[in-house]
């Protein structure tokens, strides 16, 4: 596991677009996040990455994801995430995920996130964003 810094911008907007092809982000933007403060992201050698931001006692995963799937590198990213968040005071944390990535809300819902809203049409496919909270 790698702790990523600006310096990893390239990396990160890479298997984000290998993750996420129809809705990559750019290194620029990558670099930006990771400037931030509060921002944390690691990248999985095997092929996986997590942006999370901290802000006072509650948290939000920007993005996650894992191109070879079914290998345990979203749980293992999904853990380190939490790990710092608690770490940090975090007592809620937050993420949003497509309606249809039915294993992505497995895992979430494994984790004990929960349901707590729906945004219709958030992405640029029309596709619905399922908002899930886990109190820590």
């Amino acid at each position: 596991m790698i702790t990523a810094s600006p310096a990893h911008a390239s990396i990160m907007a890479a298997v984000h677009g290998a993750v996420f092809p129809d809705e990559p982000w750019d290194a620029a933007s990558f670099a930006s996040l990771l400037a931030q403060p509060g921002m944390f992201g690691w990248l999985d050698e095997r092929g996986g990455l997590l942006l999370l931001r901290i802000v006072a006692d509650e948290a939000e995963i920007i993005t996650i994801g894992a191109v070879t799937k079914r290998r345990g590198i979203g749980r293992t990213l999904l853990q380190v995430g939490l790990e710092q968040a608690r770490s940090q005071g975090v007592t809620m944390l937050h993420l949003e995920v497509a309606a249809g990535n039915a294993p992505a809300r497995r895992l979430y819902e494994v984790s004990g996130f929960q349901q707590a809203g729906l945004r219709k049409h958030y992405y640029a496919n029309g596709e619905d964003a399922v908002v899930m909270s886990l109190t820590l």
